[in-house]
């Protein structure tokens, strides 16, 4: 069986959420949303799992499509197509 690539994943979606939160504090967007700062951070530096839930409000705190969160760089079909031979 071939190595799942979760943990790669999960850090290309953090680093998609830093790239996207800028120069912005974790404080300003954990106002816009129902996330705390703390969470924000610990997300965005990849130091915990979230449900789908904090993806929801972390995506409404920066104010954009929770699809862009997972705008990743990374070929899921070769991924697939590794998993399944």
């Amino acid at each position: 069986m071939n190595e799942f690539k979760t943990d790669e994943i999960k850090k290309l979606v953090s680093e998609k959420i830093k790239e996207i939160k800028g120069d912005v504090p974790y404080s300003k967007i954990s106002e816009r949303c129902n996330v705390t700062a703390a969470r924000i951070s610990d997300v965005a530096n990849n130091k915990i799992d979230c449900q789908l839930s904090t993806f929801i409000e972390i995506a409404t705190g920066l104010r954009i499509h929770p699809k862009e969160l997972f705008d990743i760089v990374f070929d899921f079909e070769e991924y697939y197509s590794g998993l399944d031979e």
